[in-house]
């Protein structure tokens, strides 16, 4: 009886545990940014081309910080990611623009703007407004879509009913 609640327990432990780090990942603190030295923003590639820093979240293949030449796109962006991925919301896909602000011309105050692009209609009608060119430091952000919360959901239900089933076994069995 002892033997089957340590086996009961490691694979309750086993199944449990991994529910713990679901949400790893998702609560992400936006950086500082100095932007003390504007041209520090800017690096020279090969072929002596521009390039800027800039950062894709979310549901993307490969998210991270990128260097790109600094005629890039939002949907140039999105493909050197990767591409979006199946769960990937891209009618709502959101932009963080850092914007100096310099009224006297001698103190520096940054802002961020926060815009919304719908790439699913770019896609289809090929509206440029829709495709905006990438500053240095934005920051773009795509969410999931409302299936891809519905199947996390029923994946933790899933979860918790087979948990509610071996606790079933465990009791009949005594």
């Amino acid at each position: 009886m002892l033997k089957h609640k340590r086996i009961l327990s490691l694979l309750l432990f086993a199944v449990i545990m991994p529910l713990f780090f679901v949400m790893e990942g998702f609560a992400q603190e936006q950086p500082f940014l100095n932007l003390r030295n504007r041209g520090a923003q800017y690096m020279i590639g090969k072929e002596d081309e521009l390039l800027i820093k800039v950062n894709i979240w979310g549901f993307v293949r490969m998210p991270g910080q990128y260097l790109v030449p600094s005629n890039t796109d939002l949907v140039s962006l999105i493909s050197y990611a990767g591409g979006p991925s199946e769960d990937a919301q891209i009618k709502k896909v959101k932009m963080i623009r850092t914007i100096d602000i310099t009224p006297d011309g001698k103190s520096r105050n940054t802002s961020q703007k926060i815009y919304e692009y719908n790439i699913k209609r770019f896609l289809e009608t090929g509206d440029l407004n829709l495709n905006p060119y990438l500053m240095p430091n934005d920051t773009i952000l795509i969410s999931g879509s409302s299936v891809h919360l519905l199947t996390r959901l029923l994946d933790f239900g899933s979860k918790l009913t087979f948990i509610a089933q071996i606790y079933f076994w465990v009791k009949v069995a005594r």
